[in-house]
């Protein structure tokens, strides 16, 4: 009996890449051993979280680190962390920052979701007074100098790679703050380089443990000690509700010493001929062109479908919808998708899931298989995840 079969839930073909929608990484057996051992041991967590400091500044290059219980959840605890230093009755004291120095900044453009809430509803839980500064699609020096003053605990910077190109480049973003002497905290939950932002010279960096590193949910700050040690002294405060177990922090470790040893050609090489199995199977199918893009947000392999909907008598958008609700399951990374492009991560996928999912593209393309008709126009995703969430006790998530 499959742990699907036991506990009555639908497998899952992941395409998509380490989503905590759908449970993030998936942990492979040597992290999983580490975890399993520490789960029968009692431990002082402050002498855990030293070991895992030690990891972290060799991964980032950073001065410290610590293990929080993901990276939403960093987010808040840096945010924290700068309004209060180390503290205790000002620890003690948030939400109510009575003392000047609480705004925190952020670049209009970059306000995005930490994970699906809102990246400002975790600096305003600190009781952080937040300000965005520039416009939607542009940010200049001007509109981050004339916002940075005596009452500035921090500003905020997010890495993505679908912002607007005219917002401020994060190395101009933290010269311009370290002039005023106001710290940078930087959301990089999907980056790869861990090494990077080290180097820039940001002052807290948050990284997800449970996505590229493959851990068990977590997350990771690094940067400068001070501020580091401020975060940790958040489990005296607001940070307790956020706590992250040992069996986060030992995943953490596991998972850098596996980074740090990884065979990166062989994992791309395999993961090539995934993605050529199912690029192959589309060739010549009108409307459909395949490519193979590399980024710095993803250490896999991606294959990018894009579907002429006119063309293939079928949209990306239907087919999507319509994988959502085989069985098993299979999930694309689809913020793209109303643009008429399936993505496809090569991270969590075999021979044989690449082969299955081959034949369902295929099927739907040669009209063997039909996609449920739905609405003509693509929803906005905020509106299916809601749809979703708000139906998954009673009703039919899948529709």
């Amino acid at each position: 009996m499959t742990i699907q079969e036991k506990y009555g839930f639908r497998k899952v073909l992941n395409a998509r890449g380490p989503a905590t929608i759908l449970g993030a990484a998936r942990v492979s057996d040597p992290i999983r051993k580490e975890i399993y051992d520490i789960l029968g041991e009692s431990v002082e967590i402050w002498e855990l979280q030293r070991s895992a400091s030690q990891r972290i500044a060799r991964l980032t290059g950073a001065q410290a680190g610590c293990v929080v219980n993901c990276s939403s959840a960093g987010m808040a605890i840096a945010a924290a962390a700068v309004l209060t230093g180390s503290d205790p009755a000002k620890i003690k004291a948030l939400p109510d920052v009575t003392w000047p120095r609480k705004k925190i900044l952020i670049q209009k453009g970059q306000v995005t979701g930490a994970g699906d809430c809102p990246v400002w509803q975790v600096i305003k839980m600190t009781g952080a007074e937040y300000v965005e500064i520039g416009e939607a699609l542009d940010c200049a020096t001007f509109h981050l100098r004339a916002a940075l003053d005596d009452t500035t605990a921090a500003a905020f910077y997010v890495m993505e790679d679908t912002f607007a190109p005219n917002l401020l480049p994060l190395e101009t973003f933290v010269a311009i703050c370290h002039e005023k002497g106001v710290p940078v905290i930087c959301d990089a939950a999907y980056l790869t380089d861990f090494t990077m932002l080290a180097q820039i010279g940001v002052d807290l960096a948050i990284y997800s443990g449970q996505k590229w590193l493959g851990g068990c949910t977590s997350g990771i700050i690094a940067g400068r000690k001070d501020l580091v040690h401020a975060c940790f002294m958040q489990e005296m405060g607001i940070g307790r509700p956020m706590k992250v177990g040992k069996e986060g922090i030992v995943s953490i470790m596991a998972s850098i010493d596996s980074w740090l040893s990884r065979d990166s050609a062989a994992i791309e090489k395999r993961q090539q001929r995934l993605a050529d199995t199912i690029a192959k199977a589309l060739q010549g199918m009108a409307g459909v062109t395949c490519a193979v893009v590399k980024s710095l947000y993803s250490p896999s392999v991606r294959l990018h479908v894009d579907i002429d909907a006119e063309q293939a008598g079928v949209s990306a958008w239907e087919i999507n919808e319509d994988m959502g609700r085989l069985d098993p399951v299979i999930k694309t990374d689809d913020y793209f998708v109303s643009g008429g492009k399936l993505i496809f991560d090569m991270a969590y996928l075999d021979s044989e899931d690449a082969a299955l999912i081959a034949d369902v593209l295929r099927s739907y393309l040669t009209g063997e298989r039909r996609a449920a008709q739905r609405e003509n126009v693509p929803k906005p995703r905020q509106d299916i995840l809601y749809e979703m969430f708000n139906a998954w006790l009673d009703g039919d998530p899948r529709g």
